[in-house]
């Protein structure tokens, strides 16, 4: 269906929502016509004889009490005004109501009671007479559904509409009329043209008119195979009836079978069935409701089937979501075995990367201790070699002077020079030296030592030089660790420096690290 005719569907749907507010507005107009005319005396007969057309006009498919009162009233008015052409059209009009109602030997019997040779009667109220009088017929083919009766009743309405046109100049009705004749022929693409022209004729405010064109080319696309332009113009036909209040429900019949068997629709369509019983109850439509009772067990059994169709793919949709269910259940349980697995490895990695960086820092450290070992034994070579330049300068200068002192003979200035060596040279000497040139590479190596200690230990009172026990640290911190090359240095006995690293490292405040406390001093 084409998404013009769907909107329009929607449109359909939001007038039938307001359906009963139509019905009620043109009761209640209707019936406040009434009271008015009842209890004025003011009202000529003309006025009430226009005043009852009009609203006949409204009645005719709305409710065949209001029409059939309204065309009563006509009748009286008419012959109390004693006018051909009054009494003829209140009579044509009465026919067409009682056709509406099935009562169709009561509206022949009207539509004979006419006297079309008063000679005041026109040539329009002759078309109309005609025009009505194959509408009557037509409607009567309808209700007798056998093919033999139908054919005659066909072609009497045929003839009386062919009457029509020889008497008529309203192109709305003549055109009409050329495409009822057509249609019923089977010629459906030639009736389309006329039921076309008619409505460009036929005014809005003729409801019963234009809704029958409507729905006839509607009818006329249906049988050309035209299924999109025939849902237009059956809509366009229901929605015509339902602003109007109108309760023919041949439009919405005719819009009930098309949805059903072109569409398969059965949603909208059960409502309209719904609409269509109701219409023909409250109008006494009894040929109508007779064929809606034809198509309702169809509709039935295709909503039945359509129902198992639905239950089988609800079925199915359950079980694959089920199935997608047990997938996400799967998927869920085989993701958090990997993701437990992956933390464990994550665990392990994570354990063997502070391993790795424990290490890593380890030996930096060790690389870093290593440098400035190697830094401190640069710098305290090059102090050394510096102090052994000097000695061997003095040596040198110790010799020449001993040789020339030996050559004069002058012995007791050689024991003089000798005796003022050894003072300069002795091991008190050589070990402030080192302290000098220690302290020189760490100016606060002594503060730093006693920092380390526990406070009733530090006994430093502000000097500057070593203590025997800290040239053990200090040639530690120089980086040399054995016991026995410090022995050899300090000429200490090598129990003498057991004994003293052992002393001082119960004395630090961190025993375990107290030597690596010291590497770090100065750095």
């Amino acid at each position: 269906m084409s998404e013009y005719n769907r909107y329009e569907l929607g449109v359909l749907s939001d007038l039938i929502e307001k359906r009963q507010f139509f019905v009620d507005s043109l009761k209640h107009q209707m019936d406040s016509v009434m009271l008015q005319l009842h209890k004025s005396t003011y009202y000529d007969f003309y006025f009430r004889y226009y005043t009852n057309r009009r609203m006949l006009q409204k009645a005719q498919m709305f409710s065949y009490d209001y029409a059939s009162e309204f065309s009563r009233k006509m009748r009286i008015l008419s012959d109390q005004i004693n006018d051909g052409n009054l009494k003829a059209e209140s009579r044509i009009l009465s026919s067409f109501s009682m056709a509406q109602a099935c009562l169709f030997v009561e509206a022949l019997d009207m539509l004979k009671s006419v006297d079309l040779d008063f000679p005041e009667v026109s040539d329009s109220i002759q078309a109309l007479y005609y025009f009505y009088y194959g509408i009557v017929y037509q409607r009567l083919a309808v209700y007798v559904n056998d093919s033999v009766n139908a054919n005659k009743y066909n072609n009497i309405g045929k003839e009386m509409f062919l009457k029509c046109l020889d008497y008529s100049d309203n192109q709305g009705m003549n055109n009409f009329a050329l495409g009822r004749i057509y249609g019923r022929q089977g010629k459906f693409d030639v009736a389309q043209g006329y039921f076309e022209k008619a409505l460009n004729h036929i005014p809005k405010e003729d409801n019963i008119l234009f809704t029958l064109a409507n729905a006839s080319l509607g009818k006329c696309f249906k049988h050309q195979g035209k299924f999109e332009q025939a849902t237009r113009y059956y809509i366009e036909a229901t929605k015509n009836d339902i602003l109007n209040a109108q309760n023919s429900s041949i439009a919405i019949i005719d819009l009930t079978e098309h949805l059903f068997k072109q569409y398969h629709q059965t949603r909208d369509v059960s409502r309209y069935v719904n609409i269509a019983i109701q219409n023909g109850e409250f109008y006494g439509m009894r040929s109508q409701i007779t064929h809606i009772d034809k198509i309702i067990p169809d509709i039935t059994k295709e909503k039945e089937r359509q129902n198992r169709i639905k239950n089988l793919f609800f079925a199915a949709l359950f079980v694959l979501f089920l199935i997608y269910i047990v997938y996400i259940l799967f998927c869920y349980e085989r993701n958090r075995r990997l993701l437990r697995g992956y933390h464990v490895m994550d665990k392990k990695v994570r354990e063997e990367n502070d391993l790795l960086r424990e290490q890593n820092e380890s030996l930096s450290r060790t690389g870093m201790l290593l440098r400035d070992s190697n830094k401190l034994k640069d710098a305290y070579l090059g102090k050394l070699l510096e102090s052994n330049s000097v000695l061997t300068n003095m040596f040198e200068e110790f010799a020449m002077k001993v040789e020339q002192k030996l050559k004069k003979a002058q012995y007791d200035q050689v024991l003089k020079a000798t005796r003022d060596m050894q003072k300069n040279f002795s091991k008190k000497e050589q070990l402030e030296r080192f302290d000098e040139l220690f302290l020189s590479m760490f100016p606060t190596f002594v503060a730093d030592f006693y920092a380390l200690l526990q406070p009733e230990y530090r006994k430093h009172d502000g000097e500057a030089l070593l203590t025997p026990t800290m040239r053990i640290y200090a040639l530690i911190r120089l980086g040399i660790n054995n016991n026995q090359q410090i022995a050899k240095v300090l000429n200490y006995s090598y129990n003498t420096i057991l004994n003293y690293r052992v002393r001082l490292r119960a004395a630090s405040i961190n025993p375990d690290t107290f030597e690596q406390d010291v590497m770090r001093i100065g750095l």
